[in-house]
């Protein structure tokens, strides 16, 4: 439902809607919505969503996933009218782990920089020049920044073992993307952009919320496009190459400032 109006035709939960059949489940409707910015959710909203089991003797977990944004999934578990859950015991068991991010990216509130922190071989000695002290909002993104640019710069050091100059786009726009998700949530970790309303045009931290919010929703979902097109065409996820950058010379601030 949205903002009260039942969306589709499909509904076995008579409370909601009378029952009915079809496949229609009133996805057409709202999964194009996943792509608006805060301010159209805001006076949208708001969204339900209802389901009804007609059974009551579960013995296992039920799982959400997203087929708009990769590996975004979760374990939902079934509770009692007091809050318990019915079992305790995550079944069935997830074959895999979930990745999580390590401590060094829990403070940046990014993914996959762990290894990227600098000095590192392949890249420059530094990616922002004149960084202010790690204690304050633009000096703890500065060394965030450190970090997933120089992910992102050894990410784009590819191998082209094909003639194509699509899965070359790929392998070379995936990092350029994961880097700005990376930034838009460091961004946010910093408290700068904190946002009570988000319909405020004139609010700066309202218009870059607003901003990161359409990055990382829009970037990552043209991640998941591109890794689909790869695997369709039966290229490799990944194709990278080593290169080494000269330490000596590694300063980009000694170039370009």
């Amino acid at each position: 439902m949205r903002a009260g109006d039942y969306l589709g035709v499909y509904s076995n939960n008579g409370v909601i809607h009378p029952v009915s059949s079809g496949e229609d489940f009133g996805l057409d409707v709202y999964e194009p919505e996943f792509f608006n910015n805060p301010r159209d959710w805001t006076s949208a909203g708001p969204y339900q969503i209802a389901l009804k089991f007609d059974v009551d003797d579960f013995t296992q977990d039920i799982f959400y996933f997203c087929h708009i944004h990769q590996y975004m999934t979760g374990r939902i578990k079934f509770i009692n009218s007091d809050g318990t859950a019915l079992q305790t015991e995550d079944k069935p068991e997830i074959p895999y782990s979930y990745d999580e991010p390590s401590a060094y990216d829990q403070t940046c509130g990014t993914y996959g920089l762990e290894q990227f922190q600098l000095p590192h071989p392949e890249c420059p000695s530094k990616f922002v020049c004149n960084a202010p002290d790690a204690s304050t909002p633009a000096g703890k993104l500065a060394n965030c920044i450190d970090s997933m640019n120089c992910a992102m710069t050894a990410g784009m050091t590819t191998n082209v073992n094909t003639d194509s100059s699509i899965a070359l786009f790929i392998h070379q726009m995936i990092p350029h993307h994961q880097n700005a998700v990376n930034m838009c949530k460091a961004l946010m970790k910093t408290g700068d952009i904190e946002c009570a309303d988000m319909t405020d045009e004139d609010d700066p931290a309202c218009v870059m919320r607003v901003m990161c919010y359409e990055i990382i929703n829009n970037q990552n979902y043209q991640v998941q496009t591109m890794r689909s097109v790869l695997d369709t065409s039966g290229y490799d996820q990944t194709d990278d190459c080593t290169v080494e950058v000269d330490q000596s010379k590694a300063g980009l601030c000694k170039i370009f400032c």
